[in-house]
């Protein structure tokens, strides 16, 4: 067996043929430079682009690249637990294809599990960067992470930055506890690591929006009240219990 490289980078994607080749370049340029050992875990769902085709070109010229069909598991937080449930690396970490939150920012949360579990960037804290965005889209955003406080009680300034790292074996146990496959999958993963008492820490990142965006925000926010709402119900039914 491969000796298991630092860490495996999960990009879920969904009609990204656009960003995808950047965002993958901007991975591999900076583990070079860090002379890390990674493996890319692309965790392609759907068709409709050429977003398959891409990720396989890119698998063929470095063999450090895995490509998933996740269609079956369709949204992206079934995405992502296909591509943890496949990661080999002694920390794990996901990000959006689009690379928002520019990669390398994982250095900070790459250092701080010597002391954490879980580290998620955030662009609320002190020295964190939300970007520009329109009034609407800030709203969303805030009486969102509003509702995630008062439904789940979690204390984060910011559960939605698309940037979080994990030790393998929370990782691996997290993600496999997890119920959710829509944009909902982030704060039930914080829930359940608050309720296993584990260690986590929020981390200033900034985020660049993107017009590459396939989210149609009415939908999403009505999906993630639901979302949140199975969340309190799957917990009352006990099915986070260890």
């Amino acid at each position: 067996m491969k000796t298991p490289p630092l860490l495996s980078v999960v990009i879920p994607v969904y009609r990204g043929e656009r960003v995808l080749p950047s965002t993958i370049a901007a991975v591999l340029d900076h583990a070079r430079m860090r002379q890390w050992s990674i493996e890319i875990i692309v965790a392609a769902s759907g068709t409709g682009d050429r977003t398959h085709e891409v990720a396989h070109e890119a698998a063929r010229v470095h063999d450090n690249i895995v490509v998933l069909d996740t269609t079956s598991r369709f949204g992206k937080g079934g995405a992502v637990q296909a591509g943890m449930a496949a990661a080999r690396g002694q920390a794990c970490c996901f990000i959006d294809a689009d690379n928002g939150v520019a990669f390398e920012q994982v250095d900070a949360a790459l250092a701080a599990l010597d002391r954490y579990d879980v580290v998620i960037g955030s662009r609320y804290v002190a020295g964190g960067d939300p970007g520009s965005r329109t009034l609407g889209r800030r709203l969303v955003s805030r009486g969102g992470n509003l509702l995630m406080h008062l439904l789940l009680g979690l204390p984060y300034a910011d559960t939605r930055a698309p940037l979080k790292v994990f030790r393998h074996d929370v990782a691996k146990s997290l993600f496999a506890a997890s119920r959710l496959r829509g944009f909902g999958f982030d704060s039930e993963i914080l829930y359940i690591a608050r309720r296993r008492g584990l260690r986590v820490q929020e981390l200033p990142v900034s985020w660049i929006p993107t017009d590459e965006t396939t989210v149609n925000v009415r939908v999403e926010v009505i999906r993630s009240i639901l979302e949140l709402l199975q969340i309190r119900w799957n917990a009352w039914r006990g099915r986070y219990d260890v």
